[in-house]
């Protein structure tokens, strides 16, 4: 049986090239179901088109493909391994069959990627869990933007799984096609429900910046004003230059003041505040202290 593809969006010629060697022609005249299917290579892929075929070829036009590579996007696709995405065994294709028959199984491969494509949903359901949790530092917008690529993905898949149902009567495409109509209709709920849950997130999270930036320009305040108001009340002349033994009665005091603003900004900042930022807390306290150390011994 011949394979002929088509690569892109014919509408949209910078989505793809085409790698036939023969014009695909007269497709009104076969049997077209949709074709979808994910790529379990090195990178995977979701690709999104329909399958033609008058039971002696199959015309394969990919309408648009997704990549994983650095967060799913949409890409170009050079319409490599599709005689092998043929060739699964839960929907094997007859190299001489009916028409009727090539496209139910062409269109059973597409229902079953369906599990697939539900699969990558619960993948990005794993990824906002582990943001809300702070297990990983993943970019809020990266998240976003690829389950906005899914939606867009799913919705195609089930654009062309409505249009077999219009136009082919085939009575196994036809079950299989609103299958997947229905359960990708519910996997594009669940991702717009998703997405609907991440933009709130985002939201609060953008107030918590805020609120938690607010609270360092109070802690450097407390770091700057603090040590002036207290040198201010001692009398600094009376100390300086620094010695060990005027040193210690100096900066106890400013140390103590830091210790305690810096214990009340971090208990009171949105979040859960870690062994992390009580070290670098510390670490700037003993700074400043350093600082003014250095600074009352070398005073004049």
């Amino acid at each position: 049986m011949d394979l002929r593809v088509l690569a892109g969006d014919p509408a949209d010629p910078g989505l793809g090239v085409q790698v036939t060697v023969a014009v695909v022609d007269a497709l009104d005249s076969l049997d077209c179901v949709p074709f979808v299917r994910v790529t379990n290579g090195e990178v995977r892929r979701i690709l999104v088109g329909q399958a033609c075929t008058d039971g002696t070829r199959i015309d394969v036009s990919v309408r648009a493909a997704w990549s994983e590579n650095g967060g799913w996007h949409r890409e170009k696709w050079d319409g490599d391994d599709v005689a092998e995405l043929l060739k699964h065994p839960g929907h094997l294709v007859p190299d001489n069959g009916k028409a009727g028959v090539i496209a139910k199984a062409v269109t059973e491969g597409s229902r079953n990627a369906v599990a697939q494509l539900r699969g990558l949903r619960y993948e990005m359901e794993r990824q906002v869990a582990d943001l809300l949790a702070q297990r990983r530092n993943t970019a809020l917008r990266l998240v976003m933007a690829q389950l906005l690529e899914l939606s867009i993905a799913f919705s195609r898949a089930r654009d062309h799984a409505r249009v077999a149902l219009r136009e082919v009567k085939i009575p196994g495409v036809v079950r299989h096609c609103e299958v997947m109509d229905a359960e990708l209709g519910d996997e594009l709920t669940r991702l717009q429900s998703l997405l609907s849950s991440v933009s709130t997130f985002a939201v609060a999270q953008e107030g918590e910046a805020q609120q938690r930036f607010n609270m360092l320009a109070a802690a450097a305040a407390a770091g700057l004003g603090l040590p002036a108001l207290i040198l201010s009340l001692y009398g600094a002349d009376d100390y300086l230059p620094f010695t060990w033994d005027k040193a210690w009665r100096a900066l106890a005091p400013i140390a103590g003041a830091l210790t305690l603003a810096a214990g009340i900004i971090l208990h009171r900042m949105p979040g859960r505040s870690t062994a992390k930022h009580y070290l670098v807390a510390l670490g700037l306290i003993a700074g400043l202290i350093g600082v003014l150390l250095v600074a009352g011994f070398l005073a004049p």
